[in-house]
């Protein structure tokens, strides 16, 4: 038992850093295709592909149908179940490509842009495309290999751009980002089947796929009151407050979102198979989730802290001066960012203990919480969702902590110790960034407060045991994954 610990712990940490630097490649080759593409490309081509976008958005969530995250929790899968999931795949992606192409015209329709149409039958490529290699990304996902996932990853995001810039040199219109996005996920599911051994076979049976696709059914509902919940706020904006308000808006949420969506995202697409293989270790499984999210919070929330301060000059030197009025729209979110990385994970609890019914309940009545908010809110604007967003987070932690974690070894005091640090750590973070707002610009500032921020946090934890724990862990699994990593990089001593 003890000898594997640190075998998981190593591979755990090792699959982060593979996992950490593709969205770091990922972020700096989406980033510049933006400022490269956008300057061959007129902002209606843009805008042509953005329409056909909600529509997508939502039929993809019935894509996988949850079977990825069902393949990663199930404790053992056979080739007969995963040859019947794949099945199941292709079949549910060729019924969400059909609608698509059905829905087009009525697109076009809507928007008074028959492009945008053509556009939205045309992603029914990709979404075939996809079905083929959800099966195998979700196979390598559960054994943990998360080198070559990152890898196809970067290789997919590198396609894409190349694709792209070359289309756009080409056609100067809308047609090189439907191009390129097309051939990034032909690269993508090609590298997927080339780099993994399993291959579906006939006849197909789904003998023992029942309870899994009961999961993934549960788990889609759950990310579907998810996609109200989040999508909900632009469209009241939009239709009572009107476009420039939905703008403000919209990019606080986006910069707000940035950060903990590279953070929570990687980190939870690791933990969930370490989780679900510590389902009969207790003990383990507390450790490790409570191990997670502390290291989550010390990365993220120091940063989170100086943004509160200081976001009314932060908004208008990321976006310029135009943007002041999302200040306070951004300070609310923020402040709901403090709250959102341990409830983000708590999809773990969930997820890695096969509990998708209560997850779905969960996503429920927060969805009904979070709707009656924003409806409330709106009364004030933007500023007012935004502070709704805020305070029914904050109202719903007490009833998530407690029905999150039966079922686990988790304890539900355990989520309000570990926020205990993170947050003491903020306050003082606040507090210096907040002094020195009438002495320095926020470049200066940013540039102070940001490193004293994480100083701060770390001296925080080093007064406390759990603290000391949190730091002494990571820098053993930093040293594991590095010594590791070199070894893979230095040449073998000839035998």
């Amino acid at each position: 038992m003890n000898a594997e610990t640190p075998s998981l712990g190593s591979k755990a940490a090792s699959s982060a850093v593979f996992t950490g630097a593709s969205q770091i490649i990922r972020l700096v080759l989406t980033t510049l295709s933006t400022i490269v593409v956008s300057r061959m490309l007129a902002p209606a081509d843009y805008g042509i592909v953005a329409m056909s976008a909600p529509v997508a958005g939502f039929l993809l969530m019935f894509q996988d149908m949850g079977l990825t995250q069902a393949v990663v929790q199930s404790k053992t899968i056979s080739h007969a179940e995963s040859n019947g999931l794949f099945w199941i795949n292709i079949g549910i992606s060729a019924l969400v490509a059909l609608v698509l192409v059905i829905a087009a015209p009525f697109v076009g329709q809507f928007y008074g842009e028959p492009r945008a149409g053509v556009v939205t039958a045309v992603t029914a490529i990709s979404v075939l495309l996809t079905g083929t290699s959800l099966q195998h990304a979700a196979l390598m996902n559960r054994d943990m290999r998360f080198g070559t996932l990152a890898s196809v990853d970067i290789a997919n995001v590198l396609a894409t751009f190349l694709v792209t810039v070359a289309a756009a040199l080409l056609l100067h219109n809308y047609w090189a980002l439907v191009i390129g996005t097309t051939v990034g996920t032909l690269v993508q599911v090609a590298l997927l089947w080339g780099l993994d051994g399993w291959r579906p076979t006939l006849p197909i049976t789904l003998k023992g796929t029942r309870e899994m696709a009961r999961f993934g059914g549960n788990l889609t509902g759950f990310n579907l009151t998810n996609f109200v919940s989040r999508n909900l706020p632009n469209v009241l904006i939009a239709r009572f407050t009107g476009a420039a308000a939905l703008g403000l808006y919209d990019r606080s949420y986006k910069l707000m979102m940035l950060p903990l969506n590279n953070i929570n995202a990687p980190l939870g697409r690791v933990m969930l198979p370490v989780l679900s293989r510590l389902q009969d270790d207790p003990v383990r499984y507390r450790r490790a989730f409570l191990l997670a999210i502390r290291a989550m919070m010390l990365i993220s929330i120091p940063g989170i802290a100086v943004s509160i301060a200081t976001s009314d000059g932060l908004m208008i030197f990321l976006l310029g001066p135009t943007w002041g009025g999302a200040g306070p729209i951004f300070f609310w979110l923020a402040l709901t960012g403090l709250i959102q990385p341990v409830a983000n994970a708590t999809g773990w609890l969930f997820i890695s203990s096969g509990r998708g019914g209560p997850m779905l309940r969960w996503g429920l009545f927060s969805a009904i919480v979070s709707i009656i908010g924003f409806v409330v809110g709106l009364r004030w604007g933007a500023v007012g969702v935004a502070a709704s967003i805020f305070f029914t987070a904050l109202m719903r932690v007490p009833p998530l902590y407690a029905y999150c974690v039966k079922g686990t070894s988790v304890r539900q005091r355990d989520l309000y110790v570990a926020m205990v640090n993170p947050l003491i750590g903020a306050a003082i973070a606040w507090a210096i960034a907040h002094a020195l707002l009438p002495y320095l610009a926020t470049g200066p500032l940013l540039c102070v407060a940001l490193p004293a921020a994480y100083l701060v946090a770390f001296l925080v934890n080093l007064m406390t045991r759990d603290g000391r724990e949190l730091l002494s862990t990571l820098a053993r699994l930093v040293r594991s994954t590095m010594s590791s990593l070199a070894s893979r990089l230095m040449p073998r001593k000839a035998r």
